[in-house]
């Protein structure tokens, strides 16, 4: 049957496939050391999947933190949970999200928060709009010079 020149029908090929699997041929036994390599190759490849399609920065851990932040916005619980955000992913690279941090009223917050958008304005990757630049223009006339030539250089 598979010695002439016709094309094998799908039936014929699984039965080949499994007569040629039992048939002499027996697979290896994974061993724990293997399984549990294998496991965490797996975990690394699903968190870097996670990263690449997550949008917040930090990828699955950065994402929980800032819906943390965004849930405790309004609250006294607002700082605490962007110096936790800051603690593990650094400062925030969105607008929504650098807003919501400089709410948080604590200058510790809001330099790194300043900081940040002043590489992402010279990287021509920020475009100051509404809400955040209302906030920047406020902190621009701080009494604090940090905060204030920061703001400044930011709505320059």
């Amino acid at each position: 049957m598979a010695g002439d020149d016709r094309k094998l029908s799908y039936s014929e090929r699984d039965r080949l496939r499994r007569e040629g699997k039992g048939a002499g041929r027996r697979e290896k036994p994974i061993s724990g050391r293997d399984r549990a390599l294998e496991e965490k190759r797996s975990r690394l490849a699903l968190a870097a999947a996670e990263d690449l399609f997550t949008d917040e920065k930090g990828g699955g851990v950065g994402k929980n933190l800032a819906d943390a932040a965004r849930a405790a916005h309004g609250t006294k619980d607002l700082p605490a949970a962007c110096r936790a955000y800051l603690d593990q992913v650094g400062p925030p690279a969105s607008g929504e999200l650098a807003s919501i941090f400089l709410d948080a009223g604590d200058k510790t917050i809001s330099l790194p928060v300043l900081d940040e958008l002043l590489r992402l304005k010279g990287q021509g990757k920020l475009e100051l709009e509404g809400g955040l630049r209302r906030q920047i223009r406020l902190l621009s006339e701080d009494f604090d010079d940090d905060l204030a030539s920061r703001a400044e250089d930011l709505l320059a």
